[in-house]
């Protein structure tokens, strides 16, 4: 099967210095913080995980792009699985209005504070 890449856009124009990032904090702290999945991984610290990330739409094109690829329509029903707070799940329903969308994911956390439709 052929590899298709729908994210690889949003991580050629980030900013961050990765170097700097992984250096500067206890790794071995931090990753037994961020693989408990809660809020210190989801909302807290930035060295813990994604750090009180607010969601600014990037998802958006992604699944716009996906919908094309597969040729999914109102009707349809998208699984997500490993859909953390549900940002592209989100962003499905705002593309394709009336397609049924589902998201699990280890995170207790996430899916209690998953973006929730307007």
């Amino acid at each position: 099967m052929k590899q298709i890449d729908f994210i690889q856009q949003l991580h050629s124009g980030t900013k961050r210095d990765y170097l700097a990032r992984v250096m500067e904090a206890d790794k071995a702290e931090c990753a037994e913080i961020a693989k408990k999945w809660g809020r210190d991984y989801w909302d807290g610290d930035r060295k813990y995980g994604y750090g009180g990330y607010s969601y600014d739409g990037r998802w958006r094109p992604i699944a716009e792009k996906m919908a094309a690829h597969y040729g999914l329509k109102a009707g349809d029903r998208i699984l997500d699985i490993g859909c953390g707070k549900g940002f592209l799940l989100y962003e499905f329903t705002q593309a394709m209005p009336g397609v049924e969308i589902a998201g699990i994911d280890i995170s207790e956390y996430a899916i209690e504070n998953a973006k929730e439709e307007s």
